[in-house]
Parts: C-alpha cells; sequence; structure tokens
C-alpha cells in the first residue's frame, strides 16, 4: 500500500468503485507502486498497462461495498479496497498517483474504508505496508501498530530440492490432493475465520493444493498457482513446512522456481528456507489492530487478499 500522510484539501469526490472501472482503478495501484520503487532506487516493477490481477477482481466482487475510488475532473486519482473475513478487517489496497500525493485524497479514501469495516462489524484492522514511513505513520494512527516483516522469498529449482529433502517428503506427501472441505476448515482454526469463497477463488485461477495428512486426518496443506506458493496452513509447524515443501516441489517440478511471502511470525517456515537456498527479497511489514489466529502456521496468498 502506498498512500501517503497527507494534508487537509478540499473534498475529493470519493465514491464507491465500479466494476467496468476496474483497469483505470489498477493503473492507480501500478504507477503508485512503481513510484515508490524508483524513489526507492529501485527500478519499476510492472508496465503501465500490467493486466488487472485476479485477485483484484476477486476482491472487488467479495467486498464492492470497501472499494473506493477518489475522481477529481473525471479522473480516478486515488483508490482503496478494504476487505472483511469474518472479524478482521484488512485494508487490501491503498494507492494514490504520485502528483496527487499530499493533497488529502488518502485521508479521505481511508476514512471511507475504515467505515465499511465498523459497517460490518469488523473487530481487527490490519494490513500490509510498504516501508514508506508517512504510509506507516497513517495506519498506527488508525490503531495498527507494526508487528513483524513478511519477506518474499523466491527459490529456484536447486533450493526446491534442498527444501523437499530437509521435510523429509515422500512420494505420496508430494501428490497428495487436498479437500476443499479440509482446507476450509482448516483455515477457520488456524486464520480465525473460514474463506471458503477465497479458496474456491484460488482453485478457479488456477491453483492446487497439496495436503499432508496424519492417521487420515488433514495436518496442513498449501496452495500453489503457477510459481506462487500460499495460502498455506497448518496444525503444527513440522506438517506446514512439509506442505509448503510439497506444494513448492510441484511447483517446480519442471524446473522453474517458486516464489512466497513469508511472514515473521513463521520462524520454522523461514528458517527451512533460507537455510536452503531460498533468496530474500524486499519485505513489507505487517500491522494490525492486535494479533489474531495462529499466525506461525498461517501464509498469506499474497497482498491483495491475505
Amino acid at each position: 500500500m502506498t498512500a501517503l500522510y497527507d494534508a487537509p484539501v478540499s473534498e475529493p469526490h470519493i465514491r464507491k468503485v465500479r466494476p467496468d472501472e476496474l483497469e483505470e482503478v489498477w493503473r492507480v495501484h501500478v504507477a503508485a507502486s512503481n513510484d515508490l520503487l524508483v524513489r526507492g532506487g529501485r527500478p519499476a516493477a510492472r508496465p503501465a498497462d500490467a493486466p488487472v490481477a485476479s485477485d483484484a477482481r476477486a476482491g472487488l466482487a467479495s467486498d464492492p461495498d470497501g472499494y473506493f475510488c477518489a475522481v477529481e475532473e473525471g479522473q480516478i486519482r486515488g483508490m482503496v479496497s478494504a476487505l472483511v473475513r469474518g472479524r478482521v478487517w484488512y485494508l487490501s489496497m491503498f494507492f494514490v498517483l504520485p502528483g496527487d500525493q499530499g493533497r488529502g485524497l488518502g485521508r479521505a479514501l481511508l476514512e471511507r474504508a475504515l467505515a465499511y469495516g465498523e459497517a460490518r462489524g469488523a473487530e481487527i484492522r490490519c494490513t500490509l505496508a510498504t516501508l514508506d514511513p508517512r504510509a506507516q505513520a497513517r495506519y498506527v494512527m488508525a490503531g495498527m501498530p507494526p508487528r513483524w516483516p513478511i519477506y518474499r522469498l523466491d527459490g529456484d529449482a536447486a533450493a526446491v530440492t534442498r527444501l523437499k529433502a530437509r521435510a523429509g517428503l515422500d512420494p505420496r506427501e508430494q501428490e497428495l490432493r487436498c479437500d476443499p472441505g479440509g482446507a476450509e476448515k482448516l483455515t477457520a482454526e488456524v486464520f480465525g475465520h473460514g474463506r471458503a469463497d477465497d479458496l474456491a477463488h484460488f482453485r478457479g485461477d488456477g491453483g492446487a493444493a497439496v495436503a499432508i495428512e496424519r492417521g487420515g486426518e488433514l495436518a496442513a496443506f498449501a496452495y500453489r498457482r503457477g510459481q506462487r506458493i500460499g495460502p498455506a496452513a497448518g496444525r503444527d509447524e513440522m506438517a506446514f513446512v512439509q506442505a509448503v515443501a510439497a506444494a513448492a516441489a510441484a511447483g517446480a517440478s519442471g524446473g522453474g522456481s517458486v516464489t512466497m511471502r513469508v511472514p515473521g511470525a513463521c520462524t520454522s517456515l523461514l528458517e527451512a528456507l533460507v537455510s536452503c537456498g531460498f533468496r530474500i527479497g524486499a519485505p513489507t511489514l505487517f500491522m494490525a489492530s492486535r494479533l489474531f489466529g495462529r499466525p506461525e502456521l498461517y501464509l498469506p496468498s499474497g497482498p491483495i487478499l491475505y
């Protein structure tokens, strides 16, 4: 999220995003994200006309009343997306065009997103923040102090092979398909609330889940979508690492690499990945009003749906 702490300005026009505006809203996201990277001395990550991520479409479908845009002179200049999952309000995306930052658009957008969570009865607020101190200050003021970093980790085929050996997988565990109902039940136990619609979206988006079973019971699962691993959840740290390793091995079966976003709370998984040669990328920061679920046993799907 790239919204900045900004000063008051005359009231912008804030309204809900319409489905046919998602491409324009996504261009705001890409422009603001690339600007933040360039200001930090890194190259822009995506072309200006990058296609809308499927997770962003799923978020608008699940929470249309939590998607807002700031419009001036007929142009969308900022956007915010908030999702509610049970008692958890998650700030999914929050971006203002580089030339419009510092004018109060972010403040007005965030107020509407927070009001959406209050109307839905959410009790916990959380987000993934960039390392921009102005954005972090805004989230602290919204009651979300920092908790831990979330690292992007990338592993090539050799690193995945080492992870597979470390996890002690056997061939049956690698190929074991995960029952959707079992994954939903385990997600509710670990995340703190069921996410059946999100899991169905991942499956419909080309995702497949692998499972670790013990005594006929699901001990852990992990989704993979192309090169991406997540979400994943486990009843204990050993099963959790094994499920992630199994999904990584399946995802890298053609010799390619895999990537995932690993919370600092997942100490056993993080240590296993780094020890096996996965490379740590630039971190984001998990900020939350209070902790929930069992964060040491949950791997997010990514920054948009968490």
